[in-house]
């Protein structure tokens, strides 16, 4: 995704999307969010014209923070058609925090792990997906907020299980790289899941089922992360030419399968957002924190560490949020930071000499992962320096070392370190000099 946000592409088939968009708006009119509420305020009305025929798009003036939930309706798996209640009624399996600042021209997403560790009103402790079916999105928004600080919910969009499936069918499957063997059966959760590693394309079904996996160390943590992965290839999918056709397949997937409180005139803002958003200003970070212990609960959850949460909050969703005091305030950043290598090259013994090297320049706590990577799609030639928990300035102080790679917030390698260095031919070249 941040690759293609910065292509000629994306802003080419936006334009076609917004065109399209001019000839449909009497079926956007027929939308109608579940409750009745004003525009947001940070509409900029004087742009807000409609004229029978042409559209004048809202823009945003101000920050705006939309909830996306992914919902998993997959309990009557037999099921041909859902009731709007039923089909919005299940967990959310996917979480995702949006904002966008049209200022800065910038999207920042935090993915919150379904097995996040909350208070919910009525209940106590529990998992933070568990909200959507007890309280619906107005409970979801809610207990988000109290998980972050406070942080406003301004606007939420929910899509279910069924639409997912749908849309990626409607666009003739997605093609993404399984990186090892995927065996597992749950029969409570309708999954039968089988996969020979590989990059291969799959259909709506499957691909639900490879984004729903989590029969392994990792858990959920490593669902979210194969969760971006397939959001940043379907973006690749719906941005290509080939896609324009099956537009009006894909608008009556969202009519159907999409439940949301944003009226026509802010999806057309929120969309001029995007639109001119810079692919450097794209920030993707999940929720920092640990896996629970045995010995504390009897589920397992993923408990948030609020303090690097609240520099998230404050650096990219506008929360003021109390100076955090520091117990290694006379620590060097090298001694402090907890760097990740993976290999992308092939060569085993290229990522030892990544890891030699920045140990040999003060970053000590730095070691091989088994992280596993993509070497023939996304890296392999140039080096990715990833600031896994939203800090820009240790990848950075990284990059500096190395002196190469490109730096990007986002939490797609070992999400237990601070930083990910994903090793392409282009370092091993540059060391071998």
């Amino acid at each position: 995704m941040l690759k293609l946000l910065g292509q000629p592409l994306f802003l080419i088939t936006l334009v076609l999307i917004f065109l399209i968009l001019g000839k449909i708006f009497a079926w956007l009119r027929t939308l109608t969010p579940l409750k009745n509420q004003d525009s947001f305020s940070v509409l900029s009305h004087s742009q807000t014209n409609l004229t029978k025929g042409a559209i004048v798009p809202a823009t945003l003036e101000h920050p705006v923070n939309i909830l996306v939930l992914g919902i998993d309706n997959s309990g009557h798996p037999h099921k041909q058609h859902y009731t709007p209640e039923e089909a919005f009624a299940g967990n959310s399996d996917t979480m995702l925090l949006v904002r966008l600042v049209p200022q800065a021209h910038q999207v920042n997403v935090l993915s919150i792990p379904r097995d996040t560790l909350v208070q919910l009103p009525g209940v106590g402790i529990d998992k933070i997906n568990d909200a959507n079916p007890r309280g619906g999105a107005k409970l979801a928004a809610q207990t988000v907020s109290e998980l972050l600080q406070g942080v406003s919910i301004d606007r939420y969009i929910r899509i279910d299980t069924e639409g997912f499936i749908r849309l990626v069918d409607a666009l003739g499957g997605v093609e993404v790289n399984i990186p090892k063997k995927m065996d597992y059966t749950d029969k409570t959760q309708h999954l039968n899941i089988h996969f020979s590693p590989g990059r291969q394309k799959l259909n709506g079904q499957h691909l639900q089922e490879y984004v729903r996996f989590r029969h392994d160390a990792l858990g959920d943590i490593g669902r979210v992360q194969r969760q971006q992965e397939v959001l940043k290839e379907i973006l690749h999918v719906l941005l290509q030419p080939t896609t324009i056709p099956k537009i009006p397949q894909i608008l009556q997937v969202v009519k159907e399968n999409v439940d949301t409180d944003l009226s026509v005139e802010e999806m057309l803002a929120v969309a001029q957002a995007l639109l001119t958003s810079d692919r450097r200003q794209f920030h993707s970070i999940m929720l920092p924190g640990r896996f629970s212990r045995k010995d504390e609960y009897r589920l397992s959850y993923w408990i948030c560490n609020f303090d690097a949460t609240r520099e998230i909050l404050s650096r990219y969703f506008g929360v003021e949020t109390a100076p955090i005091a520091r117990s290694d305030t006379n620590l060097s950043p090298p001694r402090t930071l907890k760097i990740a290598v993976a290999n992308a090259t092939g060569k085993p013994e290229d990522g030892e000499k990544v890891v030699s090297f920045l140990r040999g320049h003060g970053f000590r706590n730095t070691y091989l992962t088994n992280h596993e990577i993509d070497t023939e799609v996304d890296y392999g030639r140039k080096t990715q320096i990833i600031a896994e928990h939203g800090n820009p300035d240790a990848a950075n102080a990284v990059s500096s070392i190395l002196g190469i790679g490109e730096v990007q917030v986002a939490s797609v390698g070992d999400i237990l370190s601070d930083v990910t260095v994903i090793v392409g031919s282009d370092l091993i070249e540059k060391l071998s000099h």
